[in-house]
């Protein structure tokens, strides 16, 4: 493969017939290796409660086999990137494979939690390295004319792993061991490392100039820093330690370091000056509003449908499933929108029906028919859709094909980042109002247990638990005032959803900002690709005069 690609210029692999014409195979191969670390950021949390019974993990134990993914994968995507673009993105996403498959095998076999944690780490290093050159191979494998639409089919499969990972999650458990959420992964790693070999060719940039090791050093410790402060203060709800709040200032300072440190050198990482593009400033901002909003909000779903509706694992994994239809079924069509009314309207329209969707939440109650539910999540999904998949073939078609790694890391960390941030600043506020609503309702609970019970419905239902095994009768009285049955009201249900009609209403606001802010700063209209019009007047199929808009489609990010 290595010779039918060696001499095709970096960004115009597309134009290679032998590429060109098992494109389609190329991004099966690439979805694939997308796959799996997308399930394998959602398929965790249904486990949980299995490997704490089976390795007697604590829940100490617990948050750090998750903050060890979220950490090291979310700060080692944007250095992943920058070396696809420098080394090889074909042989960094090769190399990513082998230490996703390998350290997945090695979770499976883990004796005890601290080797989970340790190859939970080692997984998230080979997630960082797959994920960026996914994107950044599909904008160099397709043309123009298709990329949107390749674009759209990523985007929806990415939605749909989300959803799918609680679902595989349970399916799994119900029929074989907790480590075989991780064991999966191996045989698709392993035909998804061949297709590779055979499919996939080879992009760099040839220009990329001299090595930066501070600005990628910066680049982790920064976006680690943020995000370990994010995740645990989430987890904890601890923000006064400085493992939370600390974490955060610390790694937002060494950001702002970071950038300081680009706009200097003659040869970045990322050139800072990207951003002064509005497709690619104003885009990025849309996802970062788009999914600190999505995710704030379907924090909430798995302990409503489990603890409100009274659902098993694997039905709550099930219920997820509509936010992931609506977005299989129209991210693929974004693109006909766009080149219908231009990536301006169609993303201040998905924002704008995402926060309606969102907004939609404040008329749920306990009582309420999961259907309902249903609905809402499928116009979530329907929403994110007609955001994730334009913004991100915006960001991508702002930048010269050479740095597309580095912008798929961006588009990726974004996401990252912005998830983290909604589910620590909703996680919280769900706590702190479930707490206000339920206090006097714990009134049922020996005093002793109250404190506890208070931090969410899910401590409501263990303290319960363990008031069951000192005085089970007083633990069926508990049980029968806070939790709901048969569709009947309950305390706890209904101070939970006291607290998601709050959320509801600032994820639905943080939405519309994202809808403002693309609706002033998104250009109508994306600029021509300019290698894609060069190759139009080259078979005689686009006049000459695109030259001056050739021209500005590649002066559009200098």
């Amino acid at each position: 493969m290595a010779q039918d690609t060696a001499a095709i210029p970096t960004g115009q692999l597309w134009e290679n017939p032998k590429v060109y014409n098992r494109r389609w195979l190329i991004m099966l191969t690439l979805v694939s290796g997308l796959i799996i670390v997308i399930l394998d950021n959602t398929i965790l949390n249904v486990a949980l409660p299995s490997i704490s019974r089976q390795l007697g993990a604590s829940q100490g134990q617990l948050t750090g086999a998750i903050l060890s993914y979220a950490v090291v994968f979310g700060s080692f995507q944007f250095t992943a990137g920058v070396l696809g673009d420098r080394w090889g993105r074909r042989r960094v996403f090769l190399t990513g494979l082998l230490i996703f498959g390998v350290t997945s095998l090695a979770a499976s076999q883990s004796k005890d939690p601290t080797q989970l944690i340790f190859w939970r780490a080692g997984m998230a290093v080979g997630a960082a390295l797959i994920t960026p050159q996914t994107l950044s191979i599909l904008t160099n494998v397709f043309p123009p004319k298709e990329r949107g639409r390749a674009i759209g089919i990523w985007a929806g499969c990415t939605g749909a792993s989300l959803s799918l990972g609680p679902v595989l999650g349970g399916l799994l458990l119900d029929h074989f061991w907790w480590g075989s959420i991780f064991f999966i992964n191996v045989p698709i790693v392993v035909v998804t490392i061949a297709a590779t070999i055979v499919l996939v060719p080879e992009s760099l940039n040839p220009n990329a100039g001299r090595f930066d090791p501070i600005g990628l050093v910066l680049s982790v410790v920064g976006l680690g820093s943020l995000i370990f402060g994010l995740v645990y203060g989430g987890e904890s709800r601890d923000w006064s330690s400085f493992l939370s709040t600390g974490m955060i200032v610390a790694g937002l300072l060494v950001l702002v370091a970071f950038i300081a440190v680009e706009a200097r050198l003659a040869s970045p990482s990322f050139d800072v000056r990207f951003f002064k593009n509005p497709r690619f400033s104003a885009a990025s901002m849309a996802t970062a509003f788009g999914f600190f909003a999505l995710f704030g909000v379907t924090f909430f779903l798995t302990f409503y449908f489990q603890f409100v509706k009274g659902l098993s694992p694997l039905q709550a994994g099930l219920a997820a499933l509509p936010s992931g239809l609506g977005q299989v079924i129209f991210a693929p069509r974004a693109p006909k929108l766009v080149a219908r009314i231009g990536p301006k309207f169609t993303i201040a329209g998905g924002l704008t029906l995402l926060a309606i969707s969102l907004g939609l939440y404040t008329t749920v109650n306990p009582g309420d028919p999961v259907w309902h539910v249903f609905i809402i999540s499928f116009l979530t999904g329907t929403g994110l859709a007609h955001v994730v998949a334009p913004s991100t073939e915006s960001v991508m078609s702002s930048l010269p094909p050479q740095n597309a790694g580095a912008g798929a890391a961006v588009n990726n960390t974004t996401r990252q980042v912005s998830g983290a941030l909604g589910i620590a600043v909703f996680g919280t506020l769900l706590q702190v109002f479930y707490a206000r609503n339920i206090a006097n309702a714990l009134e049922v609970l020996p005093e002793t247990f109250r404190d506890e019970a208070r931090k969410s419905i899910g401590d409501t239902f263990v303290a319960v638990q363990r008031l069951g095994v000192v005085d089970p009768k007083a633990a069926g009285q508990a049980a029968r005032e806070l939790f709901c049955g048969a569709g009947r009201a309950c305390a706890s249900g209904q101070a939970f959803v006291a607290g998601v009609h709050i959320t509801s209403i600032i994820a639905c606001t943080s939405a519309l900002i994202g809808a403002a802010i693309v609706l002033r700063y998104l250009p109508r209209r994306s600029a021509p690709d300019a290698g894609y019009l060069r190759q139009q007047r080259m078979s005689g199929e686009a006049p000459e005069a695109t030259d001056t808009a050739a021209s500005a489609a590649s002066d559009s990010v200098s």
